[in-house]
């Protein structure tokens, strides 16, 4: 029997996507899980895998589609199946002059004078004339920078070009023939500028166009501060023996690639903590709270274009070593553009960690549609009186933001408090 491949909800308020690529044609083969799309959204292109198995019959909506989430993109089936009946909804044709960068940008070269007179350079060799392997993240960057990619070699999976190929090629220059001490003048180029008309006096501006990751990045902040009743509860955490115990492990275990951050043991740290206090992990809905079986920790991960908040799935019995694979796994996926659509929107509770940065507190916005979010600072020497004894101590500042609709003050005290005394005594995140 067909089944319908639908355009997936891959963020909270995600209304629609783009179909960028098809990576299957019409007959082919596809296996579950497999790849078969790439689903444009306003953060990201992520590759769509088919929850079926069987022949691509019908593909519905071809690349450049804008389509809304939960409409049929494509049909798989078995070979020769009729599709007659499968309905097209509606979907938005693809935008004029919009097309795949690999077809329409020129090979790169270093920028030309305009007379001729200055250079003559020979056409730079391809590296592949065949299909093009590469991640969505490459793509648009390419795009953006008009680089061919059919001149770039790949360093990924079966020689997938990834983000870091495109941001280190640099076009070969070694085709380019200079003859010895032209004699010409070049006219300088011109500039636009924007000028405001508010008032005779305005100093000249130039507006920079809103990126489509910005657009909902402003879409969700300004969604969650309106709609969720924040508040915040802070606490000072002493970090020494959290610390040391770090240092020890990277010590005794770097022979196997083992290196723990702070922010692992935090994120560690939070997981039992949403074990013991679970309405931290909830959704809040109009007809109850919704209660999450599963800990997906999101992490906020800063990209150039904006922020992102990807999650590790099911971490709730993981141990310490395994939660920091998954966090280093999460964020190498994240800069080849590899993450998949559960990764991007599956959050249940997020961590933001600023220390890197050396800022001692702040607070954060609850990514939606969770109810809280953890706002970390950097660990600095300060000191701690015990007893009436002054010592000095590695100190983070821990600020949890939280829906009150769901948890009262108190309760995020409680939590912080709980996340507090499992940093201070780390021993039993080692079990």
């Amino acid at each position: 029997m067909a089944t319908e491949l639908k355009m997936p909800q891959m963020g909270y308020d995600m209304e629609e996507g783009t179909v960028v690529r098809w990576l299957k044609e019409e007959g082919s083969a596809v296996n579950r899980n497999e790849a078969v799309a790439e689903i444009e959204t306003d953060k990201a292109i992520v590759e769509f895998e088919s929850d079926s198995e069987g022949v691509l019959l019908k593909i519905i909506a071809p690349e450049g589609t804008v389509v809304p989430v939960g409409q049929t993109i494509a049909v798989i089936g078995d070979e020769g199946e009729e599709t007659d009946n499968i309905s097209i909804l509606d979907v938005r044709p693809p935008e004029e002059g919009k097309s795949d960068p690999t077809k329409n940008a020129t090979p790169p070269t270093e920028p030309q004078e305009s007379t001729p007179a200055l250079s003559v350079t020979k056409e730079a060799s391809k590296v592949s004339t065949g299909r093009i392997l590469s991640t969505p993240i490459a793509r648009r960057m390419a795009e953006e920078r008009n680089i061919d990619l059919s001149y770039i070699s790949g360093s990924g999976p079966g020689g997938r070009i990834t983000k870091n190929d495109v941001e280190n090629y640099k076009p070969d220059n070694s085709n380019v023939e200079k003859p010895a001490e032209p004699s010409i003048s070049v006219a300088p180029t011109s500039t636009t500028i924007v000028v405001s008309n508010t008032d005779s006096h305005s100093e000249t501006s130039e507006k920079q166009p809103i990126s489509k990751m910005r657009q909902q990045i402003a879409r969700v902040t300004v969604k969650s501060k309106t709609e969720k009743p924040h508040f915040y509860v802070s606490a000072d955490i002493n970090m020494t023996n959290a610390m040391s115990i770090r240092k020890q492990i990277n010590e005794q275990l770097k022979d196997d690639g083992v290196r723990l951050t702070v922010n692992d043991l935090i994120v560690k740290a939070c997981i039992q903590a949403l074990t013991k206090y679970p309405k931290f992990n909830a959704y809040y809905e109009e007809d109850g709270i919704q209660y999450n079986d599963k800990i997906n920790i999101a992490v906020a991960i800063a990209e150039e274009e904006g922020l992102i908040v990807p999650a590790i799935l099911d971490c709730g019995e993981k141990s310490l070593r395994q939660v920091s694979q998954m966090i280093k796994d999460l964020a190498d996926r994240s800069s080849n553009g590899t993450l998949s659509p559960q990764e991007y929107s599956g959050g249940t509770f997020a961590i933001s960690n600023l220390g890197m940065f050396d800022v001692s507190s702040f607070v954060a916005i609850i990514h939606p549609p969770q109810s809280a979010v953890l706002a970390v600072g950097t660990v600095s020497e300060k000191p701690i009186v015990t007893d009436g004894e002054i010592t000095v101590g590695q100190v983070m500042t821990a600020t949890i933001s939280a829906d009150h609709r769901i948890v009262d003050g108190a309760e995020g005290a409680q939590f912080l408090i709980e996340v507090k005394r499992l940093l201070q005594s780390p021993t039993s995140l080692l079990v």
